[in-house]
């Protein structure tokens, strides 16, 4: 029995619904694409009335061109935000709190430092021994 189970978690039924959610974002993004692309090409077709095909083709790429700088701006904002927060976890963590204390007691206890690194080691190789 999973842990998971324990707290009335389904796992198997998350998996479903995750793997629906996708195949739902996928389509719609599928979707949106296409639209976006022949609401290119209407702006194409109703500017080849007023003007050359030439200039009508520049004229949308040029529209289609600042729509993506300006979504490359707010990715670029999302992102800074994201590794600011992320950087803020971080800093906050009990590892990063508690490494400066552990270096010191290690440089302090040098053979029980090699003890538990040895045991550390050990424990992990042993662990992942059994997943091959």
């Amino acid at each position: 029995m999973t842990v998971a189970r324990l707290f009335g978690i389904d796992i198997p039924r998350l998996k479903r619904r995750g793997g629906v959610a996708f195949v739902a974002t996928v389509i719609a993004t599928v979707m949106a694409t296409l639209a976006f692309a022949f609401a290119a090409l209407a702006g194409y077709v109703a500017l080849t009335r007023r003007f050359d095909p030439e200039i009508a083709a520049l004229m949308v790429a040029g529209a289609l061109l600042l729509v993506a700088m300006i979504a490359l701006v707010i990715a670029r904002q999302v992102m800074k935000r994201a590794r600011r927060e992320m950087r803020a976890a971080m800093s906050s963590s009990a590892i990063v709190a508690l490494a400066p204390t552990a270096v010191s007691m290690a440089a302090r206890h040098t053979r029980l430092a090699a003890v538990v690194a040895a045991l550390g080691i050990g424990f992990w190789l042993a662990r992942n021994a059994t997943r091959r």
